[in-house]
């Protein structure tokens, strides 16, 4: 440390630590922010397939189009 005094060289410090610590923790929320963009770019392209350069829904049947069908009657539970 170049001297000017203890009190000086203590502030010097002192305001190098505060500087890293801000630094870091920048770096650390930008980090999050990259995850958590990544994370749901993720979630939409198995989602949507169409989101992100898919053309379909993954996990559809490419036999069936359209709406699913119930395969039996279905009674509700509020009906009488």
């Amino acid at each position: 440390m170049s001297g000017g005094g203890v009190f000086t060289d203590i502030l010097a410090a002192a305001g190098r630590i505060f500087e890293v610590m801000v630094e870091g923790h920048w770096e650390t929320v930008g980090m999050l922010f990259d995850s958590l963009g990544k994370g749901t770019m993720r979630i939409n392209r198995n989602a949507y397939g169409s989101m992100g350069g898919g053309t379909s829904l993954r996990g559809s049947s490419p036999e069936a189009t359209g709406y699913a069908v119930p395969s039996k009657e279905v009674a509700s539970k509020f009906a009488k």
